[in-house]
């Protein structure tokens, strides 16, 4: 009988709880699809930098995965709590016909694995179709070979998703035993009768909370952007996530009051039709959900922030390496101690230069009168306490700008002329040009060899010598020709060239074939350090690439959590004022009004949160940025895109799906 009464109970429960199946099926088919890019990704025929980018985001996701799984373990908790919260009264009735507790628990841990095993079949069969489509695009995103692509079923995955979601449903079978346990039959029986506390709210008092939210949340955004260099410590970090929590939480908080407030002082539009049993409605379920919809949209920003980012990211690293890897080799190796080559190394390795064309070589040196401290001045003086004596004494590369020119020809870049007593610095790393640009604003003047030399301009110029996956020229000194350098030392030789044959084929060999030679270069104490336009370009590829998944993987569940939660707590605001809705039809309301005070709540249910969230991530995506090295004029607007698709894609699709639901519950017709 129990067995039985938990069937016809699970069936009721899919029909009248679709947001909850739905929930745990998507949860599942997600948890399952970015499980899976393991699998796919061991297929894949890629480069060797490719290779270990992708076992690193392999390890990443697995990581992860552990996170998501708390954030869908607490979705389907809350969702779980929310079914039991609408089924006491049928409890209540077990109870009173000789039912014991624990034969209503056990009916529920069957239930319960009815659920388990049908939202884990279902899911794992979604998710096992749409990870076809995922292998496409992580083909795409990895520029792997398109034309081997074969239908993929990850074993792992299927496991990992089977063992986190079984030790879910554990944990909301001993919940829901606790709750029917504690519960008494008079509670039981009033609880569709037991609404929120509603708090109602001073007008006045809304409106100062309101205004007040928003001055913290001002000061935050201002100190995460237009004062960032301020933040120097976890403790200021931190500080301004917490203000932005408690601005967000009193703006929820104050809302309701704040929201009725305005629409009563419009008295044209708040007396028309049914609007003001819309707003009194609002008020009401706005001062119920603070909590919720502080987190909701504290999830909202987060996705909307990280999607963002991590495709405006892409974008600027793809943009970044035709100007970091304009030609197809460069290397570096410090001769001041040993005084070997580029070339005498190579020899010795017994690597061709026949390989290379288009040859580009020349040294910096050092110079003792040339240090940091003769460069920054007075600002180091100023600053000495951050700044330690060796670093002062540290000697900063010089190099005759004809020599950096030839490089700057080849790379593309401005090339400098600088008169006798004129000097130029060139960085591009950003806390160099930051230390390089502030000593120049109070040191314009150096001293070498008895000769004082100005600089021709006031801030960094962008340059470098060494090709590298990002920007990392921590700032060498231009000197004129005419400089006499002869009692400098020789501190790094440069060379920069192409290979002679434009095949792939060729340059994979030739890049092997350096490798390999040098694989044990770093055993010595000057090694010769090289940077291939190949590696670069798949070191772009397969870090994008890891960003985008992480992100997409958190965002997506960050997503669906937030829209499944507002969901259910909008049914469960419906089911509460079915009555309200019931009196509303007989005094002769039409139905059509009634369905535009549904919408019209609903629409502020889901758009508030939106609405705020957007907000948030006009100053969040610009720290995000900061955060990845995203740095200069560089659109968001492909990233903001995908986000906002995706945000309609959950949002909408739960906003419809409640909608829908709503209108049949305050109708009492079955889901």
């Amino acid at each position: 009988m129990l067995f039985n009464l938990s069937r016809k109970n699970f069936k009721k429960s899919i029909r009248d709880y679709s947001v909850y199946f739905f929930t745990l099926i998507l949860g599942v088919a997600v948890f399952y699809i970015f499980n899976a890019i393991e699998t796919q990704t061991a297929m894949m025929e890629v480069t060797k930098a490719k290779a270990e980018i992708i076992d690193m985001m392999n390890s990443a996701l697995e990581a992860v995965s552990i996170f998501v799984s708390f954030i869908l373990g607490y979705l389907i908790v809350y969702a779980s709590r929310f079914m039991l919260k609408k089924r006491k009264k049928e409890f209540a009735v077990y109870l009173t016909l000789g039912m014991k507790k624990t034969q209503i628990s056990g009916m529920l841990w069957i239930e319960t694995v009815f659920m388990g095993i049908i939202s884990l079949g279902v899911g794992l069969l979604v998710g096992i179709g749409f990870s076809q489509f995922m292998s496409l695009f992580v083909s795409k995103i990895f520029e792997a070979d398109l034309s081997k692509f074969v239908f993929t079923v990850s074993g792992k995955a299927i496991v990992k998703s089977v063992l986190y979601f079984f030790v879910i449903y554990i944990v909301v079978m001993i919940l829901n035993t606790w709750e029917i346990s504690r519960a008494r039959l008079i509670r039981f029986l009033t609880a569709e009768k037991k609404k929120e506390k509603n708090f109602l709210k001073n007008p006045i008092l809304s409106v100062l909370v309101f205004v007040l939210a928003w001055v913290i949340l001002g000061y935050a955004y201002y100190n995460v952007t237009g004062n960032a260099q301020a933040l120097t410590t976890e403790v200021d970090v931190f500080t301004q996530i917490i203000l932005g929590i408690i601005g967000t939480f009193l703006v929820f908080w104050s809302v309701s009051g704040f929201f009725a407030a305005m629409a009563g002082k419009v008295s044209k539009v708040y007396y028309k039709g049914l609007n003001s049993f819309a707003v009194g409605e609002i008020s009401n379920k706005l001062n119920s959900m603070v909590a919720s919809a502080t987190i909701i949209c504290l999830l909202l920003f987060m996705s909307l922030c990280i999607i963002t980012s991590v495709f405006t990211r892409k974008a600027y690293k793809d943009k970044l390496v035709d100007e970091m890897a304009p030609m197809d080799i460069s290397m570096e190796k410090v001769v001041i101690e040993d005084h070997k080559t580029i070339e005498d190394v190579f020899e010795e390795k017994k690597i061709s230069m026949d390989a290379f064309c288009d040859i580009t070589e020349a040294y910096s040196l050092q110079s003792e009168e040339i240090t940091n401290a003769a460069v920054l001045g007075d600002y180091l003086l100023e600053n000495a306490e951050f700044y330690g004596e060796e670093f002062a004494n540290a000697p900063v590369e010089v190099m005759k700008v004809g020599d950096y020119n030839k490089f700057a020809k080849m790379y593309n870049k401005k090339t400098y002329s600088l008169k006798e007593d004129e000097y130029l610095i060139v960085a591009n790393q950003e806390g160099s040009v930051k230390l390089f640009n502030s000593g120049l604003k109070e040191n314009q003047e150096i001293s070498f060899q008895g000769k004082t030399y100005r600089a021709k301009e006031m801030v960094c110029q962008d340059g470098f010598v060494m090709m590298n996956y990002d920007k990392y020229n921590m700032g060498i000194v231009l000197l004129p020709d005419e400089a006499d350098l002869s009692q400098c030392k020789k501190y790094c030789n440069y060379i920069a060239a192409n290979y002679k044959n434009d095949s792939k084929k060729f340059r994979t060999m030739v890049d092997e074939q350096i490798s390999n030679n040098m694989k044990n270069s770093w055993e010595v104490t000057y090694p010769v350090v090289t940077a291939t336009r190949s590696n670069i370009i798949d070191d772009s590829i397969g870090t994008s690439a890891m960003y985008i998944f992480l992100g997409m993987y958190l965002g997506i569940s960050f997503l669906l959590s937030g829209a499944a939660i507002l969901s259910l707590k909008v049914l469960s605001d419906a089911a509460d004022s079915k009555d309200k809705y019931e009196i509303l039809r007989k005094l002769g309301c039409e139905e059509r009004k009634i369905r535009g005070v549904v919408w019209k709540q609903n629409s502020m249910f889901f758009g508030l949160p939106v609405l705020v969230a957007g907000i948030h991530s006009g100053f969040g995506i610009q720290v995000c940025n900061q955060l990845l090295s995203i740095y200069g004029e560089q659109s968001i607007l492909p990233g903001l895109t995908a986000a906002v698709i995706l945000v309609l894609l959950f949002y909408g699709g739960y906003f419809l799906i409640a909608q829908l639901c709503s209108l049949r519950i305050i109708r009492g017709e079955k889901i």
